[in-house]
């Protein structure tokens, strides 16, 4: 959509979402800066009452995803709605600071999907160099994996499109990570030990409690944004939202952390998942080896993520190796 084209479906979505027709004088639209898999674009939005609103675009449709995202990304990850349905029905029961939605485009016949959101400016996470900020942002995310009642995971659920975190989902990623090492004797040998003895890592991962969550809550995928003595932890790209287990969540953000550190947000997690109810600074056997399990299973889909595919830099590890050390730890 371009000019004029985006201006009276936007001034629609704004009526929907401020209760009343503005008029729409100045439309100014560019490319975001913010990398993603799909094309962004900031859009600055003049009314007539001489009011402004800053405005992100992401364009999820299929032709609009980079083409390292297109060549890399696993077709069966692919759906367009289920960002837009987090935006519109699951986040509404996040605590605050996730972007605000303004609309959203839905056209299954056109392939069109176009994402309206509060443009946020702020820092990466994983530019913070704040420790106290990072347990913020564990404290966030387990907040909201405790925001639904069973009732209502059960509703967003059926009514969103997210991926769901099951034994079959777990070992398609194994499966996927063999595949590739196919024409790799010496890679496809440790991965093979690996597998010998994952079938009691997806019995224990299948066995979790689920909610619903981000699924790649990397501090890349987490903005800053401080406002005086005001921390604002904003979870952005919601594309790999999900049912699943909540240590999920936590070993992304935890990724390539020192063990110490590790376990300083792991109790930052479970306070806030408690509600301020665990004090200890012990973390139970049981907490942890699930977080070991959870943390294996991202290892191994990175693993299986493509045969073609490196990842960038704020991603770079030997996650061969990574996986290796933790399936070595959970067999003890």
């Amino acid at each position: 959509m371009m000019g004029q084209a985006l201006q009276l479906p936007l001034e629609n979505w704004l009526a929907d979402h401020f209760g009343q027709r503005r008029a729409i004088v100045k439309l100014a639209r560019r490319p975001c800066p913010y990398s993603s898999s799909f094309t962004l674009d900031e859009i600055d939005v003049g009314f007539a009452d001489g009011s402004e609103l800053q405005l992100v675009m992401k364009d999820l449709s299929p032709e609009a995803m980079a083409e390292g995202a297109r060549q890399a990304r696993p077709e069966f990850l692919y759906e367009p709605r289920r960002e837009i349905q987090a935006y519109r029905r699951i986040l509404p029961f996040a605590p605050p600071g996730t972007a605000t939605w303004y609309g959203a485009v839905v056209n299954p016949t056109t392939q069109r999907y176009l994402l309206f959101l509060e443009r946020v400016d702020g820092l990466e996470l994983r530019h913070v160099g704040a420790f106290s900020i990072w347990e913020r942002a564990a404290r966030w995310i387990a907040r909201f994996h405790r925001s639904f009642s069973p009732a209502d995971l059960a509703r967003l659920v059926e009514q969103s499109r997210v991926l769901v975190y099951d034994a079959a989902f777990y070992w398609r990623w194994l499966e996927r990570a063999r595949r590739f090492a196919a024409r790799r004797p010496a890679v496809r040998r440790r991965i093979d030990r690996i597998a010998r003895g994952y079938a009691p890592v997806v019995s224990r991962l299948a066995r979790m409690p689920r909610t619903l969550i981000h699924g790649e809550f990397y501090p890349c995928n987490v903005l800053i944004r401080r406002t005086g003595y005001r921390v604002r932890v904003c979870p952005v790209d919601w594309e790999m939202a999900g049912l699943g287990p909540g240590l999920i969540d936590l070993a992304c953000l935890t990724a390539g952390w020192a063990q110490r550190d590790q376990r300083t947000l792991m109790r930052a997690y479970r306070g806030a998942a408690s509600d301020g109810a665990t004090k200890s600074a012990a973390i139970p056997n049981d907490f942890w080896l699930d977080f070991l399990c959870c943390r294996l299973h991202l290892a191994v889909r990175m693993l299986g993520w493509s045969d073609t595919w490196a990842p960038p830099p704020h991603h770079a590890h030997d996650w061969l190796a990574e996986a290796e050390w933790l399936a070595d730890r959970i067999r003890r």
